[in-house]
């Protein structure tokens, strides 16, 4: 069985001899008939190769891993969304894809999730080397390739490496650029292509609806994009039915299942509130401080501007013939930065959002630089230099090649507090968390007894705590729940037991004090089971 320790040098050796390699065929490209081909499959086996590490670590690396897998856990059993799951940021399509993994017999686990994350990861790449190969030439696409395919195989990063809600959108937006740069590349497309498009853009904003400046701003490029069709106006219109295709079924099938005003006041309200955070001055003069948070991301930035900085020593001029769609790429880059610093909150993982914008800038400079096809192969090292001298240095340094070291044992870890709940309960009973430690859902494998698997909007203040508060009081008295599990004390964020655990909020104490018994407390949490008579 496969297993990794904290410093497997000789694995981590191959991986950088096989990115050597990669970069070797630029050197090679004029010789070898099926370079494009060659490169793509080399790529995806690095991406897969230097990712077993991640996949074989069947433990929770970010509490939203947890939390979405635990949607997918309840909605296999109780398939309405915003009655049995509310997922507050992550839309309903991205918590039903976590059905995919349990539907192929792989169940409900971190790696599981991970596995769909791949896909989500080599697509992107892929889609985002044709989108390049269309809007500018092959060779231009090989190299712009590299920068995040280095930074996505090699990043150790939990915030780049977690299954996290921004894959499948980033997965989505890649797909709608393709479709977009077929237009460019054939000067037409078809209207059924056209429609797909629109569907496409319609998906996101109920993948993660953080993603919807993104979604504008490629949308605003499509239409622009149609202009040069013989059909403008109705390829226009075939666009706006499409893009409104998904969102009006949803609607539709969210009033038949009584669930439209949860759709309005916990998906579309309460994201708004939690995009209230920050104003974009404020934004703007955070973002040094926010890339700083993550070495990896700083490496990204480092190997694009090295390319960047070589496409300066060009002659050519053909950036200037691609203002328009340079125009495209800075909007497109500000839409991201928008949407990963509004909230306020730095999480690094929303910078996942900014990967592909980056690297289509790069692809602008890059594109310059392909006159002289000298200078080529050089790029190509320049670009994995950062990421071979991080290696490199924590080499030299001892320090932990790998952070997610695996046992023989590839099974999901079960906590105390988890064997005390599977004493009393079985995994076809409901578990309700109050605190925010949705591990235990996965430990479990028991499903939510109220749609939200964590209390935070519950406790803290903002306009809409009391309609929160309500719902959740409102889905213990529905569902009756097996199991309620006090976590303030050993959760995220939520550990002031005087102000936040359930007995401050007195109708919440009542109804628990009614209706559950207390059978224990482990790890600082306390754990209650429903009543025999209930």
């Amino acid at each position: 069985m496969i297993s990794f320790d904290d410093f497997p040098v000789v694995y981590f050796a191959l991986g950088y001899a096989l990115a050597a390699g990669v970069v070797l065929l630029f050197f090679l490209r004029k010789n070898i008939s099926f370079f494009s081909t060659l490169l793509l499959i080399l790529s995806a086996f690095l991406v897969v190769l230097m990712r077993l590490p991640i996949l074989l670590f069947n433990q929770e690396i970010n509490p939203d891993e947890s939390q979405i897998i635990a949607h997918a856990i309840t909605l296999s059993q109780y398939p309405t969304y915003w009655e049995s799951v509310d997922g507050t940021t992550i839309g309903p399509i991205n918590n039903y894809m976590l059905l995919i993994p349990a539907f192929l017999g792989l169940g409900f686990d971190y790696t599981a999730i991970r596995l769909l994350g791949l896909v989500w990861v080599i697509g992107s790449l892929w889609f985002f080397y044709q989108c390049v190969k269309n809007f500018f030439d092959a060779p231009t696409a090989q190299l712009s390739l590299l920068p995040p395919l280095f930074f996505l195989a090699f990043t150790q990063d939990p915030d780049f490496v977690h299954y996290s809600s921004e894959q499948l959108p980033l997965f989505l937006l890649n797909v709608a650029l393709w479709s977009i740069s077929k237009i460019h590349a054939v000067r037409s497309n078809g209207f059924a292509g056209i429609f797909l498009l629109g569907v496409v853009l319609g998906l996101n904003p109920f993948a993660k609806i953080q993603v919807v400046p993104q979604v504008a701003v490629i949308g605003l490029w499509a239409v622009i994009s149609l202009y040069q069709h013989k059909h403008f106006l109705k390829s226009v219109l075939v666009l706006i039915a499409g893009g409104l295709a998904v969102p009006v079924f949803i609607i539709a099938l969210a009033g038949l299942l009584g669930v439209l005003d949860d759709l309005w006041d916990y998906y579309v309200l309460g994201n708004l509130i939690y995009a209230g955070g920050s104003s974009l001055v404020e934004s703007i003069f955070r973002l040094p401080s926010f890339f700083a948070k993550s070495t990896d991301f700083l490496l990204y930035l480092g190997s694009l501007g090295l390319i960047i900085v070589l496409s300066f020593f060009q002659k050519d001029k053909r950036l200037s013939a691609s203002n328009q769609l340079g125009a495209f790429v800075v909007l497109w880059l500000m839409a991201a930065l928008y949407a990963a610093t509004k909230t306020g909150n730095d999480f690094v993982h929303y910078l996942n959002l900014c990967i592909y914008p980056l690297a289509l800038l790069g692809a602008l400079f890059i594109y310059k630089s392909q006159k002289n096809g000298s200078l080529v192969p050089v790029a190509a090292l320049a670009v994995l230099i950062p990421f071979l001298v991080s290696f490199g240095l924590k080499a030299i340094q001892h320090s932990p090649l790998n952070v997610y070291v695996s046992g023989n044992d590839h099974r999901v870890p079960v906590s105390a507090v988890s064997k005390l709940i599977l004493k009393y309960a079985q995994p076809t009973d409901r578990l309700v968390v109050w605190g925010w430690m949705c591990r235990y859902h996965v430990e479990t494998q028991m499903p939510q007894g109220t749609a939200e698997n964590h209390s935070e909007r519950s406790i803290y203040p903002h306009p809409l705590r009391q309609k929160y508060y309500q719902r959740y009081l409102n889905d213990l008295k529905k569902n009756h729940p097996k199991v309620f599990v006090d976590a303030v004390g050993n959760s995220l964020w939520l550990n002031d037991r005087p102000t936040q655990a359930h007995e401050a909020f007195a109708e919440l104490n009542d109804f628990i004090r009614k209706n559950y018994r207390f059978v224990g407390e482990v790890e600082s949490t306390r754990v209650y089971i429903r009543n025999t008579e209930q």
